[in-house]
């Protein structure tokens, strides 16, 4: 008898262990949805994947769990979000390096606690307090896990915590981690190798060169002065998908019927539109589509940039 128990401690410590050192699961990237979006991340071709910008911030304050469930609701293919780390090592989500725009409180994000962090209430565009403290990334996670690609704009040094946090959710194949320095990302694929990562295309430096510093990325983010030809060249010959931002004037014409700043980020090669108008976007291109966005097209008809 004690020899058998004996046994079965030995086993579950086996197992353990072995669970320790195998692969975080990919759990949240299994779901339909969640699959049909992978396969169309990873083809520019399949037309045009919407990001919400912080959320649905028109609805409910920035970074916010309401916004991403708004962002969800609304038809977001991605949702990015801001990610700093407490003085505790909590990542939590926060755009500003100070709380005092964003929240009920005053002073550096990086200088609290997670405590103190959540003793805070989000404020809306109108300035107004809510009911909703700064979510964790956890939180924020555990809401968008099968539901809904996110983008993890990286506001912080302190990267350790933020990438066990992804891969501990489930969210790792279903999350994209961007900085502007190349040098944050390549920190990033240190850290867990199979992170898919977004650069910054920029005039500086040319996309080979950057990807010799991040290694492998799944999306380029780009603007109208570093999508050269050269560079559309070489984003084409990779595969990657074109990040452009509607935010600004292409959004506002979008919200009065006018498409042509929408057209023209398209014509440009842009495959992934982040905007503030997730809704606008979102009904245009349901009126191109017939309503659904992930139907496969012949694949002739199929043009990167294109709004099928």
């Amino acid at each position: 008898m004690m020899h058998r128990l004996a046994l079965g401690v030995l086993l579950c410590l086996m197992a353990a262990a072995a669970a320790w050192g195998a692969p975080p699961p990919e759990r949240c990237a299994e779901t339909p949805a969640m699959t049909a979006a992978l396969a169309r991340l990873a083809r520019p071709e399949a037309g045009l994947m919407i990001a919400a910008h912080r959320g649905v911030h028109s609805q409910a304050p920035e970074n916010s769990l309401a916004a991403i469930e708004a962002a969800i609701a609304a038809g977001a293919d991605i949702v990015e979000i801001d990610v700093a780390v407490t003085t505790d090592g909590t990542p939590v989500l926060m755009h500003d390096r100070t709380v005092e725009r964003t929240t009920t409180g005053q002073g550096p994000v990086e200088g609290k606690t997670a405590s103190e962090i959540a003793d805070l209430r989000l404020k809306g565009r109108d300035g107004r307090a809510s009911n909703e403290p700064p979510p964790t990334l956890a939180r924020a996670l555990a809401l968008a896990c099968g539901r809904i690609l996110v983008d993890l704009d990286l506001k912080s040094d302190r990267l350790g915590p933020i990438v066990e946090t992804v891969n501990a959710s489930g969210m790792r194949a279903t999350s994209l981690y961007f900085d502007s320095d190349p040098a944050v990302l390549a920190n990033v694929r240190a850290l867990d190798p199979a992170a898919r990562l977004m650069v910054r295309l920029t005039t500086d430096v040319s996309l080979a060169d950057l990807l010799a510093i991040t290694g492998p990325a799944a999306v380029a983010h780009a603007d109208i002065e570093s999508l050269t030809p050269t560079a559309r060249g070489a984003i084409a010959r990779l595969g990657l998908r074109v990040w452009l931002n509607s935010l600004g004037e292409a959004d506002q014409r979008i919200t009065r019927g006018d498409n042509k700043g929408v057209e023209d980020l398209l014509s440009m090669g842009g495959s992934v539109l982040q905007t503030d108008e997730v809704a606008a976007l979102v009904a245009l291109r349901r009126a191109r589509l017939g309503g659904n966005p992930g139907a496969e097209a012949p694949s002739h008809q199929a043009q990167p940039g294109s709004l099928r």
